[in-house]
C-alpha cells in the first residue's frame, strides 16, 4: 500500500513539473492563479499548473465554455466543454433585491 502511494505521489510530482514547464502564456482569458480576496492587491493562494481558458459565455450568463489543457510527460491532454455556474441567475436575484430595497426606501 505504501508503495502504491509513493508511486502515485511521484507521478503527480512529475506531472506537475512537466505541466509547468510546458505552460504557455496566451492573450486569452486564462485562469492561472487563485487569489484570497476579489482584489488585485490580494495574496495568491494557488498557482494552477494547467491551462484553463474561458472561451465563451451563454446568453443568460449561466453556462461557460471552458477548455482545459495539461501535459502528462510528452502527452498533451485537452478537454473542452460547458460548465454550469449560475452567475447570471445570482446577478438577477441581487438586482431584484436591490430594486425591492430601493422601492421600500422611497
Amino acid at each position: 500500500m505504501r508503495a502504491i502511494k509513493s508511486i502515485l505521489i511521484a507521478i503527480l510530482l512529475v506531472t506537475a513539473i512537466f505541466s509547468l514547464s510546458y505552460a504557455k502564456d496566451d492573450n486569452d482569458l486564462a485562469v492561472k492563479e487563485l487569489f484570497s480576496d476579489p482584489s488585485k492587491d490580494s495574496k495568491v493562494v494557488f498557482q494552477i499548473p494547467i491551462d484553463v481558458k474561458l472561451q465563451e459565455i451563454s446568453e443568460d450568463a449561466n453556462w461557460y465554455k471552458v477548455s482545459i489543457k495539461f501535459y502528462i510527460g510528452p502527452m498533451e491532454i485537452k478537454n473542452t466543454g460547458w460548465a454550469y455556474i449560475p452567475v447570471g441567475k445570482i446577478l438577477a436575484q441581487r438586482e431584484t433585491e436591490k430594486n425591492k430595497i430601493a422601492n421600500v426606501v422611497e
